[in-house]
Order: structure tokens, then C-alpha cells, then sequence
């Protein structure tokens, strides 16, 4: 078993190491910058009318598309950092889950700022008839749940025998290695997808390039609840907290809710979103209640 396992222990320290975690967040700013100013360039020679293809005005209709490009790379940031705390701390992962979409919710303020061209002087609207408006209470209400939700999370404690949580620890682990192969192939296949219709919309087809929200998260949140049930069903052989439990239980359902508002828009997406992000914070609280009750009446319920 355990020459079974030893290659899977080096992909875990290869990928989920501290020098690896600094490489990818390093490479990403990096990568941000270089591709802000990639958006630039293409932005200015699309108004100056010098590209030879059409581009989609959801990235080239106003100055402030492009900062879409460098929040995309936050964005692959936080997905990479969801999967290093995954073995460490399920309510963690939970967290940077809210972050993620609190964030795709920011970016898609930019992608909808078409509308102030597209409005025009003399028909000015009030704010929250503008198609960004949804997006930015959502992004503000995660925001502030997400306070809440740190604020209530517990420090974490064993609560099972070392041997038991050293094995635990290394499934989350060698499970989050997998994570993250899987994540890289959603990665290339999803923008191949995205690039590959962008290529098509920019030589003169007649479809529109498919929305970037829609592309990889989707697919990643999809992989996610397999990755949570997996823990979940794994856990209950070595804990038997039914707080814990409870609140790991409730996580995974609000990870599929997360999952439903990628499919939705507007306020329907945002509604799913405050929902998950409520449901995780209750859980949280109904967990510190029952860690309470049995502190206080003691092991044998005195």
C-alpha cells in the first residue's frame, strides 16, 4: 500500500508546498501584469480601429473591460489557494469558496460596465437598474458574511487519535493533489474551449463567445462536490463529533448551491449566493452551540 501511496505523497509535497504556493502566487501577479497590459494594447488598437478581426464588446466595449484580465488571474489565485487549505481545514476551503465567487461576482462588474456606453447621455437610470447592480450587492453581502463567517470559525482542534488524524491528514492531502491535476485540466480544456470560440467570433461567426463566467468554474465547483462528499463520507470513520458532521454535511450542500448560481443571473444568482454563504454561517453557529452544550454538561451529561 504504501508504494502505492509514496508516489501520491510526492505529488502532495510537490504541489502543496509552502515554496510552491509562494511560485504560483508569484507567477500569477506576474502573469496578471503581462496580461493587463496585453489588454491594453489589444483595447487601444481596437479603438483605433487597426485589428484586422472584430472583438467582443463584453472585453472591448469600455476602458474598464480590461481590468476583467488581471481579476481573472486573482481569481486562478484563489482556486489554487482553496485547494492548498483544503487538507488542513474544511470550513477553510468553505471560506475561500465565498472568496471565489464574492470575487467572480467584482469581475462581472466589469464585464457588464458596457451599459454606461451603451446608456448614453439622456438616459440616465437609477442604480440598481444597471445590469452590474445585482453583482455588486452580491459581492458586498458575501464580503460581509465572509466577516462573520472567519469571525465565528473556531481555532481548529484534534479531534481524534494522532494516528487516526495523521491518516486523515494524508488522504485530504493526496486527495488535494489530485484537486489540483484535475484542476489544471479543467483549466487548459476550458480555455481552449473559450479560445477557440473567441477565434471563431473574431473571423466573423455569427455566435457571440461564451460568457468567461461560465467557463471553468462551473466545471471546477462540479469537481469540488465530489472532492467534499469523498471527505465527508471519509471523515465519519474518524470522527464522531455530530457538530462537526453536522456542519461538514451542511458545507457540501452549500458548495452544490454555490455550484446552481453559475447557471443562474442577476438576482437569482445572487440569491443562491447570500443563501450558500447564510447556510455556512448557521452551521457554523449550530456547531459552536453544540460544542457549548457538551462542554458545559460534560461527557456524561452531567
Amino acid at each position: 500500500m504504501n508504494t502505492i501511496l509514496r508516489p501520491l505523497d510526492r505529488l502532495a509535497d510537490f504541489l502543496l508546498s509552502t515554496s510552491a504556493r509562494k511560485a504560483v502566487e508569484h507567477g500569477l501577479v506576474r502573469a496578471s501584469m503581462v496580461l493587463f497590459l496585453l489588454h491594453c494594447i489589444l483595447f487601444a488598437m481596437h479603438e483605433a480601429g487597426w485589428l484586422p478581426f472584430r472583438m467582443p464588446e463584453s472585453l472591448f466595449g469600455h476602458p474598464l473591460h480590461i481590468l476583467y484580465t488581471p481579476f481573472s488571474a486573482i481569481l486562478v489565485a484563489e482556486v489554487y489557494l482553496l485547494v492548498f487549505h483544503l487538507p488542513s481545514s474544511f470550513a477553510r476551503s468553505m471560506g475561500k469558496q465565498l472568496e471565489i465567487v464574492s470575487l467572480i461576482e467584482i469581475r462581472s462588474v466589469f464585464r457588464d460596465l458596457s451599459a454606461l456606453q451603451e446608456g448614453g447621455a439622456g438616459q440616465a437610470t437609477m442604480p440598481w437598474q444597471d445590469p452590474f447592480f445585482p453583482h455588486i450587492v452580491g459581492a458586498v453581502m458575501l464580503g460581509a458574511a465572509l466577516v462573520a463567517f472567519y469571525r465565528i470559525l473556531p481555532r481548529r482542534k484534534a479531534r481524534m487519535e494522532e494516528v487516526d488524524l495523521a491518516r486523515f491528514i494524508r488522504f485530504k492531502r493526496h486527495l488535494a493533489a489530485m484537486l489540483c491535476v484535475v484542476l489544471a485540466a479543467i483549466a487548459m480544456w476550458s480555455f481552449g474551449h473559450w479560445f477557440t470560440d473567441l477565434l471563431s467570433y473574431a473571423q466573423g461567426g455569427s455566435a457571440d463567445p461564451i460568457d468567461p463566467n461560465s467557463v471553468f468554474y462551473g466545471d471546477f465547483f462540479t469537481a469540488l462536490i465530489f472532492v467534499d462528499v469523498v471527505l465527508l463520507v471519509t471523515s465519519l470513520r474518524y470522527l464522531s463529533d455530530y457538530g462537526l458532521i453536522l456542519r461538514n454535511s451542511g458545507f457540501v450542500v452549500a458548495t452544490i448551491i454555490l455550484r446552481l448560481s453559475f447557471s443562474l443571473e442577476g438576482w437569482n444568482a445572487v440569491a443562491h449566493e447570500v443563501l450558500a454563504a447564510i447556510l455556512a454561517l448557521v452551521l457554523l453557529l449550530l456547531q459552536a452551540g453544540l460544542n457549548s452544550g457538551s462542554r458545559r454538561f460534560g461527557p456524561e451529561g452531567k
